[in-house]
């Protein structure tokens, strides 16, 4: 009967109950309302500092994108700094190509320390850069992800079909 009952308390620990969540479903939720929160702001316009933003489309949630975030997100928790670029001194653009997301615009967002997504987010709207970045019409897709108290969010529009990149780095602001 011991084994029954050890038997019945592992499975417990890897289906969920009637009623509770799975750590997929939260997460789906959750990225759900990061880009809804995201999506509200670039779909009322805004004002980024002194510049006065038009509405623009909303963005789709791409998952190589988030996983580009999370790598950087890791990689900065995991060294203790907080830059645009990595430890081996890549850009967001280099390190998006090597996730294998083929972009024609491509930004990012970081920030540190906020408890919360919408503290994150109440910050990258303050900052007139940021803002410009959320709401930037070039940009078709996002990912976005917590590691630590470091948050990352990847923005891009991938190539056209058939279409060859002719400038192959990345500057920021452009």
């Amino acid at each position: 009967m011991k084994g029954f009952l050890l038997l019945i308390f592992c499975l417990g620990g890897f289906v969920p109950l009637a009623g509770q969540s799975s750590d997929a479903e939260k997460q789906a939720k959750y990225q759900k309302y990061m880009l809804y929160k995201i999506n509200s702001l670039r779909t009322k316009g805004c004002k980024c500092g002194r510049k006065r933003m038009k509405k623009t489309h909303k963005l789709t949630w791409n998952e190589t994108l988030a996983y580009s975030a999370y790598l950087h997100a890791s990689e900065m928790d995991n060294y203790n700094y907080f830059a645009h670029r990595s430890i081996d001194g890549l850009d967001v653009g280099e390190r998006i190509d090597k996730v294998g997301y083929k972009w024609q615009y491509v930004g990012e967002n970081l920030a540190e320390g906020q408890e919360t997504f919408d503290e994150a987010l109440k910050d990258w709207i303050a900052s007139p850069s940021h803002c410009k970045m959320l709401m930037n019409p070039d940009m078709k897709e996002m990912g976005l992800s917590r590691v630590g108290k470091y948050w990352v969010n990847h923005f891009g529009t991938k190539m056209p079909p058939k279409t060859k990149r002719v400038r192959t780095y990345y500057r920021e602001g452009e």
